[in-house]
Order: C-alpha cells, then structure tokens, then sequence
C-alpha cells in the first residue's frame, strides 16, 4: 500500500463495504479457509446480510470472525481510523483524544487501542544478531512527586532505591540490533537471572553484547556472549565501538510519548505501551500505509477480552 494521507483514507475506506473488502483481501488472498469446518480453499457465498457462508458446511461467518474485531459493535471505519491513527502517530494517541475523534466513549476507546496493542505483540522467536545493545529503563513518577503516604519512604522506611520494587519505577529491558529490531520487555526486576534468560532467549550467541556498567552483564561471557561495555557512571558514553546510544534513543522516544500523551501507564499494562512503541521502531522505514497494512499481517488469533485485560494480577 502506498503512502497516504488523511484524505486518501477516508476515500479508501468510505464504507463498511470497503473496509470489508479489505479485511477479506487481506486474510484470504490465496483463498478462503472455512473458520467453521477449517476446509482449505473452500467457495462462499455472499449473503445479503453482508455475512459469508461456507458452501461445504452452510455454516455462516464473517471476515471479522477469530479476529481482535470478532463480536465488536464498533464499525470498522472507527476501528480502521483508529488502528491507522496509532501505527502512523509517532508517539501515539490517547484513549480520551481518540474518543472525540471517533464518536465512542473514553471506555470504548481504551479498550479499542489495548487490543490494537494486543496485535503488536508478534511472539517471534527469531533472535537478534550482529551488534546488539542491552539496556534497562525505569518507567514511573518521580518518589519525590508522590502523595507522602506513597512515597517509598514511607512505605518501606528507605528511599527511593531498588527500581524494580512493586512500590517504585517499573523496569523495561530493551535489545536492539544496530540498524535492526528491537524489542522491549517489562520485567519485575533487573537481576542477573532476569537479565541473562532474557539474553539466551532474545540474543544469538554468536551476537556480540553492548552494554553499561550494570554489574548483572559481566555474566554475559559467561554464558558464550562476546561482551563490551561503557561506563555512564564515569560519563564514558562511547569505548570503542561499545555504546548504547541507539537503545538510549528508543527509552527517550518510549519516555517523551508516555510521558506526552498518556502521562501514566501501570505496571499490569505497561508490555502494550512497550509493544506499540516496538512495533513502530521496527517499522520506522516504511510509510504510514505500508505499516497500516503491515498491522494485519497479525490480527487473526489475537481475541483479547474486557474482564481479561482488567482483571486483577495476583
């Protein structure tokens, strides 16, 4: 798809009829596979309803069927505008902005980016190679900012060390391919074990591993990584070609949108925000329609329900 403007998608996807058409192009272009009775390459048939029906079992679906839009009142104009809204806006847009934009309510809205971030999340298994950056950044309010009863001194009798404490800045990881991929996890902690499962399952081992100071990562040799590192601690940004500058320009990306447009994220729901910043960084070369359609490359599996999403974590 090529690169488009407001204008051009509002003409590209005037009707539901069109949306529709897109989302049937999209997921069977080498021919319908029954959702029902799961025959391959199967004929339908066209109901005036707008609804398809298998000619091999007669049974009814929809394009939206087994999708993040299955059972979803909205109509796909809103969900189109919103999912192209969220991919092409560099640092995102708020549930409460995306509601006047739409015509739903601000619960509406939230609920319709958590499961346009669902998407994001690609699951891949490939690992990172070459020149990979491992860095960690904390994400939350300042302690001094906070209400005294939350304030971690308070709290704990301490002060505001230990990022990773369910009490202060939740900590995200992020591995980065110089000139490639990216991925960011939130984690509870940044110890030694965290951080090496996270290496031997992100990272290639014949990858070499540039990092700070943080004394967790002298265990990289250890496991086979070849390791370098700088020192923040001493304003070594740059030794040799250890850096991580390109892993400290995504945190600042990551921390300017939070901080920009949602102003707060929780810990329980801080992997989404984590996965559409992702996704954007690693889509950074293609236009804002290419990465459009590049989102629904992943839609179909991907059912994220209301009292999931708000249920209490234990």
């Amino acid at each position: 798809m090529e690169a488009f403007n407001l204008i051009q998608f509002y003409n590209s996807f005037a009707t539901e009829e069109q949306c529709q058409k897109f989302l049937f192009e999209q997921r069977w272009s080498n021919g319908v596979t029954c959702p029902k009775c799961g025959e391959i390459g199967v004929k339908v048939y066209k109901l005036k309803t707008g609804r398809l029906k298998c000619a091999s079992c007669r049974s009814p679906f929809t394009v939206r069927i087994g999708s993040i839009f299955e059972d979803s009142p909205v109509p796909l104009q809103k969900w189109f505008l919103a999912i192209y809204l969220c991919t092409s806006l560099k640092k995102g847009i708020s549930s409460l902005q995306l509601s006047r934009y739409i015509g739903v309510t601000q619960k509406t809205a939230w609920f319709m980016l958590q499961r346009i971030r669902h998407v994001f999340e690609t699951g891949s298994f490939e690992k990172l190679t070459g020149e990979v950056e491992m860095d960690e950044a904390y994400i939350g309010g300042s302690d001094k900012n906070k209400h005294h009863s939350k304030k971690l001194k308070t709290l704990t009798g301490k002060g505001a060390q230990g990022h990773g404490s369910k009490n202060s800045k939740a900590p995200v990881v992020g591995m980065v391919e110089r000139g490639g991929r990216l991925r960011a996890i939130a984690t509870k902690d940044t110890g030694s074990n965290t951080l090496m499962n996270l290496a031997r399952k992100n990272i290639d081992i014949d990858a070499t591993i540039y990092t700070d100071e943080h004394m967790p990562y002298r265990t990289l040799p250890k496991l086979g990584f070849k390791h370098e590192s700088v020192n923040h601690g001493v304003k070594e940004f740059v030794n040799g070609m250890a850096s991580t500058n390109t892993a400290e320009s995504f945190w600042s990306h990551l921390k300017r949108g939070i901080n920009g447009i949602y102003h707060h994220v929780s810990a329980k729901h801080l992997q989404l925000y984590c996965d559409e910043y992702s996704f954007r960084w690693n889509t950074r070369e293609l236009t804002d329609g290419e990465r459009f359609e590049a989102w629904f490359d992943n839609i179909y599996g991907k059912r994220l329900m209301y009292k999931n999403l708000t249920r209490k974590r234990s």
